[in-house]
């Protein structure tokens, strides 16, 4: 099974509120996929992974590389 994080863009992971909503794509293919409960535990450290590896710009390559 391809990664589920991989499948939506940075902006809809951005929009989405992580509770499971009806409105938002991203909870309903994770509920669909797993179920209620595992979904949404799996969307949270999902979204926290794609929150993580977003962060960046010049800042914090210029700390990077003072390290």
């Amino acid at each position: 099974m391809p990664e589920l994080k991989e499948r939506f863009a940075r902006k809809q992971w951005k929009a989405c509120c992580g509770k499971g909503c009806k409105k938002c794509e991203i909870a309903q293919t994770y509920i669909d996929e797993y179920d209620k409960k595992k979904g949404l535990e799996k969307l949270n450290e999902d979204k926290a992974a794609v929150k993580k590896a977003r962060k960046g710009g010049k800042k914090a390559k210029k700390a990077a590389a003072t390290k």
